[in-house]
């Protein structure tokens, strides 16, 4: 008679393959729910973009947005997340984060791949100086015909979201997809987001909580104690400093926990 070990899997194997197959179908939620978190944060960005053009070409006050929020909410009533209070924040995350702005944070990143207290100060302070967000005003205001030239379609004409943001910055909108999926701008959920624009924060310090939230998972409301007791302060007075490494929150965090749970992501 053969052997019963050959037809039982013992204990301690089948114990690590059943924690090795759990933990990938961890990975595989959160890889799936901060890709849909990131898109969703595009088309928030987009939309932004996309308003403030329109107030700059039409010459509209803030009551558009109100305007706006009262037809979404007539025309298409299931969808949630286009109040007047997120149109509004959507506007200020296009303002705050124009595409040299992104840029700069990848480029940023790359230059702290190994960080230390010295480096991560002189890329915050460099960050926090720079003349940055400019750049969404001066380009809404010179878009013209010419520079819309590739959509054939005259600047008044009210023409769809990616053509008018393509014409804003002059290029394809793939390739601006790409720098905003790329930057740490799409790793946080929307709440985060929203903490920090509530914050008003330097660019630098921004960004600087940015990349902690993704590298120790926290939740909205983790940051926005974390902002409020100055902890970017804290950690450089005590010479701390963490990794800048962290792409994806770690499964069990609360900043993953959150994103699974997030009203926002559709």
């Amino acid at each position: 008679m053969e052997n019963n070990k050959k037809h039982h899997i013992e204990r301690t194997n089948f114990d690590a393959f059943v924690h090795a197959v759990g933990s990938e179908i961890e990975q595989a939620q959160v890889r799936l729910i901060t890709a849909a978190n990131a898109q969703m944060l595009f088309h928030y960005w987009k939309m932004g973009n996309y308003i403030l053009y329109h107030q700059n070409l039409q010459g509209w006050g803030s009551k558009i947005i109100k305007q706006l929020a009262k037809a979404i909410r007539f025309n298409y009533p299931e969808k949630k997340g286009y109040s007047e209070r997120n149109l509004t924040y959507m506007c200020q995350f296009a303002r705050s984060y124009p595409l040299n702005v992104l840029r700069s944070f990848i480029d940023t990143d790359a230059r702290l791949s190994v960080p230390s207290i010295q480096n991560v100060t002189d890329e915050v302070l460099k960050l926090n100086n720079g003349r940055f967000t400019q750049e969404l005003t001066a380009q809404i205001q010179s878009v013209d015909c010419q520079s819309l030239e590739f959509t054939q379609e005259a600047p008044a004409q009210i023409q769809d979201v990616e053509k008018t943001v393509s014409a804003i910055y002059r290029m394809e909108i793939r390739e601006i997809e790409k720098v905003f999926l790329t930057s740490p701008v799409a790793k946080i959920n929307w709440a985060s987001q929203m903490v920090i624009l509530d914050g008003a924060l330097p660019l630098g310090i921004g960004y600087w909580y940015m990349k902690q939230s993704v590298e120790m998972g926290w939740s909205s409301n983790i940051l926005k104690i974390q902002i409020e007791t100055n902890l970017y302060n804290r950690q450089i007075s005590n010479n701390k400093v963490n990794n800048f490494t962290a792409t994806l929150p770690a499964p069990q965090s609360d900043l993953a926990n959150y994103l699974l749970k997030d009203p926002y992501i559709f």
